[in-house]
């Protein structure tokens, strides 16, 4: 594989004031790194860049879990379910360095809303989604045989349970992975390169991202041209929105409220 260091960091910079792409992704997490990576597996010519270190957001701050969301049965998302178990056969045939497999132990009591029946429905059906590509099919265990496995959980009403497979990964890693795939075959990506404006064509059209090098001693911005351009900067889309088009309309919203208990003004 090509070198995917600081020293080819400085080259990428320089191809990126020379050269017109096919495709500029900002946003150097999984998605910015993964789109990068088919882009440039299809013959495209693709710059990536990114504000802060690789995989410094969100993709490093995730739950570690590769699995294909048992839960979702329960809403009959089959097709949601069969995605992401695919998916997660695909890495641990990738990347089996970086993907390993995980064992989950659900224990049903008498008052659980889901019955052992109910559960091994689900289960079976969550590994035949998987095409039986798992680590490890899932068991179905005694109340006894989930004591001797599990010997911490509380005895009283337990009708048993069901133990499955499913991942984790080291998430960071997997980015660097991914980056690098894409770099070895011709993407050209650097980090702690900041957008920080636009150009835009005759007819209103994207045509360049106007970035800068964060790193550099005397940092001047330069143009990124390209044909078409994806934004993978997650939580950051609105902001990044905002300074390029004056237009923008917010469109995150929270998924959760959260109040620090520090910052209540409770009066007694």
């Amino acid at each position: 594989m090509k070198k995917f260091s600081s020293h080819s960091r400085h080259s990428n910079i320089k191809k990126m004031q020379e050269l017109d792409f096919d495709l500029v992704i900002i946003g150097g997490g999984i998605n910015g790194a993964g789109a990068a990576r088919e882009a440039s597996l299809r013959g495209m010519k693709v710059a990536l860049i990114e504000a802060r270190d690789f995989a410094s957001g969100t993709s490093s701050k995730s739950s570690k879990l590769i699995h294909g969301g048992l839960r979702y049965l329960e809403n009959l998302d089959f097709k949601l379910v069969f995605e992401a178990l695919n998916e997660r056969t695909k890495l641990f045939e990738m990347a089996p360095h970086l993907v390993h497999p995980l064992r989950f132990l659900i224990p049903l009591y008498e008052t659980s809303r889901v019955s052992m029946f109910t559960m091994g429905l689900g289960m079976w059906l969550y590994d035949a989604l998987a095409l039986f590509q798992t680590p490890e099919m899932h068991e179905r265990l005694s109340s006894e045989e989930t004591l001797k496995r599990m010997p911490i959980l509380a005895a009283n009403k337990l009708v048993g349970s069901f133990v499955y497979s499913d991942a984790y990964m080291d998430d960071d890693r997997l980015v660097l992975e991914t980056l690098r795939s894409a770099h070895d075959h011709g993407a050209v990506c650097a980090n702690y390169v900041k957008a920080t404006g636009a150009s835009f064509n005759s007819d209103g059209c994207l045509n360049g991202i106007e970035v800068t090098d964060t790193l550099a001693t005397n940092p001047q911005p330069f143009m990124v041209r390209g044909k078409h351009f994806i934004s993978t900067v997650g939580p950051w889309t609105d902001l990044f929105g905002e300074k390029l088009f004056q237009d923008w309309k917010k469109i995150l919203r929270p998924t959760k409220e959260f109040t620090s208990p520090f910052l209540r003004h409770d009066c007694h």
